[in-house]
């Protein structure tokens, strides 16, 4: 589950890449693994990452680079103009923020019984307002963690799998991933999306459990446990950059 991407596959010679850049398109980060094809990808900042095998040249990730540019213009253009519908967080009495798929405003207090409450609206206590960026990290956190804890144990009987532990990832282009052990991560901004959304990204990634791919048969058991998984993938990669742009 990453951000927009293409790939392509190429044969080719192992050769380092330094400093890559094509027609003056900045490449931030090029990735060699042992893959068998090129992949390019727009990450909701607007950076652009090659991934390649250790085999290809230079030339060839320029010329794949090149070929590709009206995309990659065309996907730059569309986070940006998601970029500035959400523009960092000031904190300041009445702003929105998501929680569940839903806004609720930012109140500041003068005295509350703590740091930073929830109750229909967020109140954060007027004391505390130069911490309020990392308070909100972490309340957000915690929701994250309850409340994906509670939509695996959900799931687990229903599918007939059990998983190793949960963890909570800051990735800047992946929801969840699942490990061959049985250990599952996802990112902790999930729980700003509609609960619809959490339970995908949930079900997608128990579902590797079985299947540790994304072959016809791990899809057929995402598809019988969610079967509204397209419009899901769809909204969560259409709202990548609101969500990840807050708080």
């Amino acid at each position: 589950m990453t951000s927009f991407q293409v790939r392509q596959g190429v044969p080719g010679i192992w050769k380092e890449v330094k400093n890559l850049s094509s027609n003056d398109i900045p490449i931030a980060q090029l990735i060699r693994t042992r893959r068998r094809s090129l992949a390019l990808e727009v990450r909701p900042d607007g950076a652009l990452i090659v991934r390649a095998p250790y085999f290809v040249t230079d030339s060839v990730i320029q010329k794949f680079v090149r070929r590709n540019r009206e995309w990659i213009d065309r996907v730059y253009q569309r986070t940006r103009q998601q970029s500035e519908l959400s523009p960092p967080k000031k904190f300041i009495e009445g702003e929105k923020f998501l929680y569940l798929g839903q806004e609720y405003p930012l109140h500041i207090a003068g005295e509350i019984d703590g740091k930073l409450l929830f109750e229909d609206q967020f109140l954060l206590s007027a004391r505390y307002l130069p911490k309020a960026r990392k308070l909100f990290d972490r309340w957000y956190r915690e929701e994250a963690f309850s409340i994906l804890t509670q939509r695996c144990q959900f799931y687990v009987p229903q599918m007939g799998v059990h998983y190793q532990r949960i963890k909570l990832s800051n990735a800047k282009h992946r929801w969840g991933s699942c490990n061959p052990k049985g250990n599952l991560c996802f990112n902790w901004r999930l729980v700003m999306a509609p609960l619809e959304m959490v339970d995908y990204v949930v079900v997608h990634e128990l579902a590797h459990l079985k299947e540790l791919n994304h072959s016809a048969r791990f899809w057929a058991i995402v598809e019988k446990v969610f079967p509204n998984h397209h419009s899901a993938k769809k909204w969560l990669k259409e709202n990548q950059s609101r969500l990840f742009g807050s708080p």
